[in-house]
């Protein structure tokens, strides 16, 4: 049932992005993604500029090329992804799916509008914020006690309460009691959405149940926080970590029907990994390659869904001719061969423009990446097309063994076969050297990142480690000197988590004859360095708490000291 809510609050918000630039409504969310078309046209949107050419081709190798691309896109901003792959998107996997546009949703639609509140108020947890503006909000209203984003809104007061404080006129207080929590649902969206400009995201129905979605509703409530003025005071954020103690404190397991606030950390602090793996045939007498992608896992996965192959091999001629069984006699005719060669020979020259068209490699990993994963998309789009050439070549065989042609028609059809066959193989060899360098210059350019991240742990522990030993205080102007320094520190980790995101979805390439121990020490590597670092992102988010907590209580102090001095003769 709250797969169905969520499917349907999130169609809702695509459908007003899209609508911004005139694009045609999304009716199922959870199959028109699966071409990753929809998904680049809301990124463009939701960036504000143009993107990658999308892939028009209706082949799975398209699909899978176009979701490829957004999950590179939305890396690049930072999004925060579960382990999400590209063929999660295309197969349809409702739960990932639902996954990602919830986290397209936080940082565009909630995180982008509260940023700068947040950043004012030195704090780092949206919802913490949010929860806190709406308690201020409607701390008037004695019939109304938020303490969650789920069932304190279900009877309508709150939504009434919250648009009623800001919006007095909209809301005729002395008949909300009156009416049942589906007509004041109903009033509230509709004020919204007539005077508010705020899309109805909710239904009345999918919000007057027990526990309504907690997603959906905070969604709804950024939204009013993005036109209401944004104001959030420390005693209000005190209230909500009050709250919030009290509830911890009495040990209730169930504190989610009343209460929850879930600490959103600045920094994600996991660098875990799983495998999808294929391989890569090379062009030349050197050992095969695996390619592992390492993507940051916020699911468990079942070795099924960890382990995924794929072939993209593309063989010579000669294989090809082995690998298909010969023509009865009489089964082609000169016409049919000429007319299969020019169907493949115009798709030859296609593919040879689309690979002359790739661009110089570069020399920016996650750049390179999106050249790796484009160039394997090519790959798989040769080997579709390998038993068509096979087929011609049989054909062209077929017809000189049967000797019926004549002598100049034989001379045609061996120069066509020779033709074919040499732009094949041209094709099939820059192919796999392209490979082969994408493959180079990406494991150098990801070792050089995590000889950097090394580098960037050693100097942050020796960092931390000097800033710890160091007294808090003693006095407020000490207190105040630390806070800015810390801050310079939660910036740098900020800086740093960018490096961190990009190891998170990392391409291996090692030989096949050591694979498994080579990969092997290379997850135990990063399982290492993903220990190091959320060992001080968590130290950065304990010592920050910290700090706010005793320069609170100075600010305290010196205000109580403020007072005594007024009140004295």
């Amino acid at each position: 049932e709250r797969e169905d809510v969520q499917k349907k609050t999130f169609t809702k918000w695509v459908n007003s992005q899209l609508a911004k630039t005139g694009k045609a409504p999304v009716e199922d969310l959870f199959s028109e993604l699966s071409d990753g078309r929809l998904l680049l046209e809301l990124l463009e949107e939701l960036t504000g500029h143009q993107l990658v050419k999308l892939e028009r081709g209706v082949t799975r190798v398209h699909s899978l090329n176009n979701v490829n691309r957004a999950l590179h896109i939305l890396q690049k901003n930072n999004v925060d992804l579960v382990n999400i792959g590209a063929a999660d998107i295309v197969d349809g996997n409702h739960k990932l799916i639902l996954g990602l546009i919830w986290s397209i949703i936080l940082h565009w639609q909630v995180k982008d509008v509260m940023k700068d509140v947040m950043a004012g108020l030195q704090q780092t947890n949206s919802e913490k914020i949010l929860l806190s503006w709406v308690r201020q909000s409607t701390r008037h209203y004695p019939q109304v006690n938020v303490v969650n984003f789920s069932s304190s809104w279900n009877d309508g007061l709150a939504f009434s309460a919250l648009i009623h404080s800001h919006r007095p006129e909209l809301i005729d207080w002395s008949s909300v009691e009156e009416e049942s929590a589906v007509d004041r649902l109903e009033n509230a969206f509709k004020k919204a959405e007539q005077h508010l400009g705020i899309e109805r995201l909710l239904d009345p129905e999918d919000v007057a149940v027990p526990s309504p979605d907690k997603k959906s509703i905070i969604m709804y409530v950024t939204s009013l926080f993005r036109v209401f003025p944004q104001s959030v005071s420390m005693e209000a954020i005190q209230e909500v970590e009050k709250l919030s103690a009290a509830f911890t404190g009495a040990g209730r397991a169930e504190a989610e029907e009343h209460y929850q606030i879930q600490t959103q950390q600045r920094f994600s602090q996991q660098i875990t990994v799983s495998v999808a793996q294929g391989r890569v045939r090379s062009p030349s007498s050197q050992p095969r390659y695996k390619s592992h992608a390492y993507t940051q896992a916020a699911y468990v996965t079942s070795p099924e869904q960890k382990r995924r192959r794929f072939t993209d091999q593309v063989p010579s001629q000669e294989e090809l001719q082995r690998g298909l069984s010969p023509l009865p006699p009489g089964s082609t005719s000169l016409e049919s061969y000429q007319a299969s060669l020019e169907e493949v020979l115009t798709w030859l020259l296609s593919a040879e423009d689309g690979l002359q068209g790739q661009p110089p490699i570069s020399t920016q990993v996650e750049e390179v990446k999106e050249q790796f994963h484009m160039h394997e998309g090519y790959m798989v789009e040769l080997t579709t097309h390998q038993g068509s050439v096979g087929r011609v070549l049989r054909a062209g065989a077929a017809l000189l063994q049967e000797g019926h042609l004549s002598e100049e028609e034989e001379s045609e059809v061996r120069e066509q076969m020779n033709l074919l066959n040499s732009r094949w193989e041209h094709l099939r060899v820059a192919s796999m050297e392209r490979q082969s360098r994408l493959h180079e210059v990406l494991m150098d350019l990801q070792h050089q990142q995590l000889q950097q991240l090394t580098d960037w742990l050693d100097n942050t522990e020796a960092r931390i480690k000097r800033i710890g030993s160091q007294p808090l205080g003693p006095d407020l102007e000490d207190v105040k000197h630390q806070v800015e320094e810390h801050k310079l520190l939660q910036e740098d980790l900020e800086m740093e988590q960018v490096r961190v995101n990009s190891l998170t979805h990392m391409v291996v390439v090692v030989d096949e004859s050591s694979g498994d121990s080579t990969t092997a020490a290379l997850e135990g590597k990063l399982q290492v360095l993903g220990d190091r670092w959320a060992s001080i992102c968590r130290w950065t988010e304990e010592r920050w708490i910290l700090l706010q907590d005793i320069l609170l209580k100075w600010q305290h102090f010196t205000n109580e000291q403020v007072g005594l001095a007024d009140c004295r003769p």
